[in-house]
């Protein structure tokens, strides 16, 4: 009702939630479900704090990918305090410590600390995915642009990020996330087998299925060693961001819900039910075809790492949408042809005109109860500032940066070419950030969407597979009160 205080609607939401979950095995699915409204519900609670004594403040952050993020504070390994780290140290006025994790653990601690109200952790991992949806709409993060406001940092200028990188972090106008290293769609490919057969990139979803078919015949025909395409299809969330751009590309929007809301405010008020059975079928079914008919026979188990290890291996002659995850292959594999002729192009037009979206952001927050704001700001700002992305192209060579000012730097001109960045710039610019819908139950929806790619890339029957995803999507949405 329009007269119902949010309070009384989230706590609701969450007795719901938690007598669902009832005594069964708590996973992390529905520890996701259960905790992002109970720790809304506490945050609105006015549950006094409890005073310690004063001492240094010490500002920690919680990340994946140990050794690869932020060397140059942390060094090789992640656990060294370089001189860079002492002087941001000074800057900063405390401490500054980092625990890391694989990426699973590292978000379920996030989790936990966040319905914990404990603060445990100042700057924490988001991503565009699911992270930044749940934890935004639950009350749980900090808004940042006050922060912006109020304390600008040297490190990082809004104006400098890419903006749909910054759209894709932010929930209801609100900026919740800053990217760190992000990626749009495009397709890789080996640019000296398509020579070998009279073929360009695919301009349209038409002529990229005519290529792959092509190179089937001949990689038949030849007896050679390779699959036409490569594309994740494990299960679980991680499929659901490239499935979901060829449900995107093939519908023209975000065929999710009735009449396409994108956030959960329209999806209440027009009580729109779910379309997977309706449009959403067209790209699903395209994508799980295109992996059955051209890819592994292996790929219903298959994650980026897969996708990665079969472009270095030579093994794989397209990559699509997600081509972020060929750039490692092209600096160090063996081959000498996948590191001089594989090629970026733009990712293919759908029938509604719409390209193929793939799209994440690598983002980080604060964290709402963290008792060291000020700091953790001064912290997040050079986590995601400037000259934490010179640091990292200068470093890697990859792309993945968040700023025009870095992209066109030296280190990455003189490893991809004014050519290449470009495309990938492209990419970025004609993104959809939005191409799925934001909600607070998002995470849930793509681990169920992602699984149920995979079970259909498995040989299970696509309209068995819709079925089942209706189904739960109509009783999910149900229980979340969006019909009501």
């Amino acid at each position: 009702m329009a007269s119902e205080k949010p309070e009384a609607r989230e706590t609701e939401r969450v007795q719901r939630a938690t007598a669902e979950a009832g005594n069964s095995k708590v996973t992390r699915r529905t520890f996701l479900k259960v905790s992002a409204g109970a720790a809304g519900a506490l945050a609105l609670s006015g549950v006094p704090r409890i005073a310690f004594a004063q001492r240094r403040k010490s500002v920690r952050i919680i990340a994946f990918a140990q050794g690869f993020a932020w060397p140059e504070l942390f060094g090789s390994k992640g656990t060294e305090k370089t001189d860079a780290l002492r002087g941001l140290e000074k800057e900063v006025g405390a401490d500054i410590a980092i625990e890391w994790g694989d990426e699973s653990a590292v978000r379920q601690k996030v989790l936990a600390d966040l319905i914990s109200r404990t603060g445990r952790y100042d700057v924490i991992l988001l991503g565009s995915d699911g992270a930044v949806q749940t934890y935004g709409f639950g009350g749980l993060l900090e808004p940042l642009d006050r922060w912006m406001t109020r304390i600008p940092s040297p490190y990082v200028s809004l104006k400098d990020v890419y903006p749909k990188y910054l759209d894709a972090n932010r929930i209801e106008g609100v900026l919740y996330g800053l990217p760190y290293y992000s990626f749009g769609p495009g397709v890789m490919y080996r640019r000296d087998i398509f020579r070998k057969y009279g073929l360009t990139p695919p301009r349209t979803t038409d002529q990229f299925e005519s290529i792959l078919k092509t190179l089937k015949e001949n990689f038949k025909k030849e007896k050679i060693d390779m699959f036409p395409v490569t594309m994740r299809g494990a299960p679980g969330e991680e499929p659901s961001l490239d499935l979901l751009g060829f449900v995107y590309a093939y519908a023209g929007y975000a065929a999710w819900f009735e009449g396409g809301p994108t956030t959960a405010e329209a999806i209440r008020r027009k009580k729109a039910k779910p379309i997977f059975t309706g449009d959403f079928r067209k790209g699903f079914t395209a994508f799980v075809e295109t992996l059955k008919n051209y890819g592994s026979p292996a790929a219903s188990t298959h994650t980026w790492v897969d996708m990665l290890t079969l472009w270095e291996q030579g093994k794989a002659a397209v990559m699509i949408p997600s081509a972020i995850n060929a750039y490692p292959a092209r600096l160090g594999s063996k081959i000498e042809a996948v590191r001089k002729e594989s090629r970026l192009a733009s990712s293919p037009v759908g029938p509604s005109g719409k390209r193929i979206q793939s799209f994440w952001t690598f983002s980080l927050g604060l964290n709402r109860f963290s008792k060291k704001k000020e700091e953790a700001w001064h912290v997040l700002a050079y986590l995601t500032g400037k000259k934490a992305m010179e640091e990292f192209s200068s470093r890697t060579k990859f792309p993945w940066v968040t700023m025009k000012s870095v992209l066109y730097t030296k280190p990455l001109i003189d490893t991809w070419g004014r050519e290449e960045l470009a495309v990938w710039e492209d990419a970025i610019v004609q993104s959809d950030p939005y191409y799925f819908p934001y909600f607070p139950e998002l995470n849930e929806f793509m681990d169920k969407i992602g699984t149920a790619a995979s079970r259909a890339i498995a040989g299970a029957k696509v309209a068995d597979v819709l079925n089942d995803l209706q189904t739960w999507g109509y009783e999910r949405m149900y229980r979340g009160g969006y019909y009501r």
